[in-house]
């Protein structure tokens, strides 16, 4: 039987946060959010029409509770799936916030009601819209899919490589806009992107593993 075995993060998620990248304006007050980008645990393939978290992805959801215990968010956002809104509940109901999830589940969209089997895609436009919003100081958790991470950090500043070149490990970059290049077995990374507010760009983007399968 498989296991997962946390691996909490050498420099410490709080110093992310804290991290000297986090700008002030000319008052001493915080110009930046920060924002924590997860992808949804393992699902249930028994439960085609919602997919939600298997017993193994709300293990790790735990984790992944457990490894940012220490931060404080302010919002929480998921899409539109169940199980992005559950790879996230346990820190919302810890900080006392609700997960906002985008687009609305049962509203309409292009003339159709949004449902676990509207298009990820979906999630893009609205998602990047709200954390680009989001008022200096927000510390944000958000849960989302393998088909619009990329696109929605590319939303938020992160490039993608230049025509012929590959992402190197360690760079700014994400390797395409929607999950044709994603790991799909891979449900332990961790992205944390510092955007200055005011310029509406990225300060700080760091990948990060907080669990790994075994």
């Amino acid at each position: 039987m498989r296991r997962l075995i946390v691996l909490f993060i050498a420099l410490g998620l709080m110093g992310c946060v804290t991290s000297p990248l986090i700008a002030r304006d000319s008052v001493g007050e915080l110009s930046t959010v920060s924002i924590f980008i997860v992808r949804h645990g393992e699902t249930d393939p028994t439960q085609p029409k919602t997919l939600p978290l298997s017993s193994l992805g709300l293990q790790r959801a735990d984790i992944l509770a457990s490894t940012v215990r220490g931060v404080s968010f302010t919002n929480a956002f998921a899409t539109h799936t169940v199980r992005a809104r559950q790879m996230i509940e346990k820190i919302a109901l810890k900080n006392g916030l609700q997960v906002v999830q985008l687009p609305t589940p049962g509203s309409i969209v292009q003339g159709e009601t949004v449902t676990d089997l509207t298009t990820r895609r979906a999630a893009i436009d609205p998602v990047s819209a709200a954390l680009l919003k989001l008022p200096s100081g927000s510390v944000v958790i958000v849960a989302l899919n393998s088909e619009n991470i990329y696109a929605i950090l590319n939303r938020l500043g992160i490039p993608t490589p230049k025509a012929g070149e590959s992402c190197v490990v360690g760079t700014w970059c994400v390797p395409c806009l929607d999950n044709t290049c994603y790991p799909a077995k891979e449900f332990d990374h961790l992205w944390h992107i510092v955007l200055d507010q005011k310029r509406g760009k990225p300060i700080s983007f760091t990948e990060l593993r907080y669990g790994i399968a075994k």
